[in-house]
């Protein structure tokens, strides 16, 4: 039986276009959307229909559009300290309650010593909590609200601006990669694994 190599990038390209469909991350739902309309723009000049290209080359233009702006957008961030009794704390505990207790407990949360949000375009985009021991900052959680989840907030604040924990005291950070994505995120906002760790790595501002 001959493959019918065409009729198979077609499903490909539908199969992508549904997988960008369950991205979080607008950023990952264009890259993702865009390859699929690549290749079904490439499907439809294989099988000569013109409409089905024009279509899909069109989404793919209006996808880079996006996706320049986005890169090349001057966003505002700021952090901005947390009450860790607060009601809107509280509130997003609660939220993300599942996601969260997958990288600590929620009693181990409630007990930090200090918290911060991260502002971005001023919406709440993320937070971290941790414990503080002089100029040391040991982070408990460093979460990320999904559609935010495209490394600008981590590299902004630990890459570009750590004069804003500096600010506060904060000389050192730690903080505990409990999952190899965590670490590799780590990893690409310049912290360095503690030696003879397991998971603690550290980051000198």
């Amino acid at each position: 039986m001959q493959i019918d190599w065409i009729e198979w990038l077609g499903y490909l390209a539908s199969v992508v276009i549904l997988i960008s469909l369950t991205m979080a991350s607008i950023v990952k739902l264009r890259w993702i959307n865009l390859v699929g309309a690549l290749l079904y723009t490439i499907y439809g000049l294989l099988i000569h229909s013109i409409p089905v290209a024009f279509l899909n080359f069109g989404i793919v233009l209006i996808n880079i559009y996006y996706l320049y702006i986005f890169y090349t957008a001057r966003e505002k961030f700021t952090v901005v300290a947390a009450d860790i009794d607060s009601e809107l704390f509280n509130h997003f505990l609660q939220t993300y309650r599942e996601e969260i207790e997958k990288l600590v407990s929620i009693e181990i949360l409630k007990q930090c010593q200090k918290a911060l949000y991260q502002l971005r375009n001023n919406e709440i985009a993320g937070i971290i909590a941790g414990d503080r021991f002089g100029d040391i900052l040991d982070i408990k959680l460093d979460f990320v609200f999904p559609r935010y989840r495209d490394y600008k907030l981590g590299e902004y604040f630990f890459v570009k601006h750590p004069e804003l924990f500096r600010e506060r005291g904060i000389k050192k950070i730690f903080a505990h990669a409990r999952s190899e994505e965590y670490a590799r995120y780590l990893e690409r906002i310049g912290f360095r694994k503690v030696p003879d760790s397991t998971d603690t790595y550290e980051k000198v501002l």
